[in-house]
């Protein structure tokens, strides 16, 4: 798991053991995934612009993961409110965005954290 880059937690490290841990609930497929049914969509549902946004949000969100975990990758069950503070701070020092970009990076993280709680009966507050 070190190897990886992953946190190791004893429910990590179980669900190792057991064979039973699964990808898809790490933040970046799951990122990765609403892009691209996005991408498949544009000109039906969405406008490209949304979809750049999105692959800058993405983009942000894999550098933020660098800056403030040594990692490319993290279980979303990870995410907490103090993640999302921390990223917006991240948003607003390092990437030097202003107000309404970081506000509207957020919301599309936010729309990524709910898409994975509507599958699951995680409850993070944003």
């Amino acid at each position: 798991m070190l190897k990886e880059e992953e946190f190791v937690t004893s429910e990590g490290l179980k669900s190792k053991l057991l064979g039973t841990d699964i990808s898809t609930r790490m933040l970046i497929p799951i990122f990765q995934d609403h892009n691209d049914k996005v991408e498949a969509l544009v000109g039906q549902d969405f406008a490209v612009g949304t979809l750049e946004r999105y692959k800058t949000s993405l983009k942000h969100t894999q550098k933020f993961l660098i800056w403030k975990y040594k990692t490319s990758d993290i279980n979303i069950t990870k995410i907490d409110h103090a993640f999302i503070m921390d990223y917006d701070f991240w948003l607003r020092s390092v990437r030097k965005c202003a107000n309404n970009t970081a506000v509207k990076y957020i919301k599309n993280f936010k729309k990524i954290i709910r898409l994975w709680q509507m599958d699951g009966s995680q409850k993070i507050l944003f």
